[in-house]
């Protein structure tokens, strides 16, 4: 290691608090594991309320075949199901003011 990077290791562990190397790497390690651990759960929650959208729009597909009509209801659930499905993107991807305006209502 370069002096500059003992200095900015040196600066990093005072500034959480630790005194010795090993605590802060040890630290450092699991708060990254962590971190990843979170994200992969984000994300497959993500996944699943999709997955459940999808579901949910192709029973009423079904369902709209075996009554060979579509009610207000089958609409109304549809729409539902595309708007948690633009704000599942949204929460991930911002959204423009006239996007939102014009179909989050």
């Amino acid at each position: 290691m370069t002096a500059n990077e003992l200095e900015m290791i040196d600066i990093m562990m005072k500034n959480k608090g630790f005194e010795h190397f090993s605590s802060f790497a040890r630290n450092k390690l699991l708060e990254n594991e962590l971190e990843m651990t979170a994200e992969k759960w984000f994300t497959f929650w993500h996944s699943q309320k999709l997955e459940q959208i999808s579901r949910d729009v192709y029973e009423i597909l079904i369902l709209s075949r075996a009554e060979h009509q579509v009610t207000q209801e089958h609409v109304s659930i549809l729409l539902t199901c595309v708007q948690e499905l633009i704000q599942e993107i949204g929460n991930s991807i911002p959204l423009s003011q006239d996007f939102r305006k014009k179909y989050m209502r």
